[in-house]
């Protein structure tokens, strides 16, 4: 039987605060108020933001490997898995936070799922910065970390403040670094977000490009050239795409069948999910569940 891949809740301390900030030095996670296990792929029900200050190890985020580098952030969506890899020389801090905290008292409460680098499969959530940048978004947290430990009626406003600040900035960096500010501003650009956006909330139940269309008032072949131009996939293949992650996730860590994976991703025929999933991952997915248990077994 496949064993299960943890699902972490956020961290419970002496407060009900749902935002935490962890200093991590060397290979382990020695602070004893942090009490999760990370040895193995997991994910969490919240989101999660490591900031890198020494490069040493890697980091594997549904499936794919990326080298930690020094001055670097990498940002968790809830549900993705991950397994960070460190080594002694690591040196680094994890914010952590829950969706209500964040928008809690912020006009846009939706703001989050707008963020490049959160709610996005398509894009790398990681910001590799050169030192003087690094060093401006460090001021921010050091900031946060002072009123983090602070006892003060005010702090959750405060910290969630911080974070707001921080955010946007990583967002500019973000923007900056991977899109030009025309590309930003484009209608096309603002048009994809949005389908980016419908899909993952709705991509369990609704697969057809033309339902998409629809909502935002495109034809289908509109929405597909605009998505492409924008992802380098078509709208279809965005769609099937954040489908198959599903799919390996539930296939890693859950027990269900591959036909309750099917009917869970609203497929009626689950022989057709599987060639769907063949086509794309290049295995079924036994072998694809079977790989993976090898792999992270212990």
């Amino acid at each position: 039987m496949l064993k299960n891949i943890h699902i972490y809740e956020l961290p419970k301390g002496q407060e009900s605060i749902a935002f935490h900030v962890y200093e991590v030095m060397g290979k382990t996670i020695r602070n004893r108020e942090y009490p999760h296990r990370t040895e193995q792929p997991h994910r969490h029900d919240y989101y999660e933001i490591c900031i890198f200050v020494n490069g040493a190890g890697s980091h594997m985020i549904d499936f794919k490997s990326f080298q930690i580098k020094s001055n670097s952030i990498h940002f968790l969506t809830p549900g993705q898995v991950h397994l960070i890899s460190r080594e002694e020389n690591y040196h680094g801090y994890l914010m952590v936070f829950s969706r209500d905290f964040y928008s809690l008292g912020l006009q846009d409460e939706d703001l989050l799922m707008t963020l490049p680098f959160f709610n996005n499969n398509t894009s790398e959530p990681i910001l590799n910065l050169n030192k003087e940048d690094f060093a401006e978004a460090l001021d921010i947290l050091e900031h946060l970390r002072k009123d983090y430990k602070r006892d003060s009626e005010i702090r959750e406003d405060v910290l969630r403040s911080y974070l707001h600040i921080f955010l946007l900035k990583c967002r500019y960096f973000f923007n900056r670094n991977y899109f030009d500010n025309e590309i930003i501003k484009d209608p096309t650009f603002l048009l994809v977000n949005k389908f980016r956006n419908l899909v993952e909330q709705n991509f369990r139940e609704v697969h057809l490009v033309k339902e998409y269309a629809g909502i935002l008032h495109e034809s289908p072949a509109h929405l597909n050239k605009k998505v492409k131009s924008i992802t380098g996939a078509n709208a279809s293949e965005f769609i099937i795409r954040r489908i198959v992650l599903e799919a390996k996730r539930l296939l890693i860590y859950t027990d269900l069948s591959n036909k309750e994976i099917a009917y869970k991703m609203n497929y009626d025929d689950p022989s057709y999910f599987s060639r769907l999933f063949r086509k794309k991952v290049k295995m079924s997915p036994t072998e694809f569940r079977a790989q993976m248990k090898q792999k992270y077994q212990q």
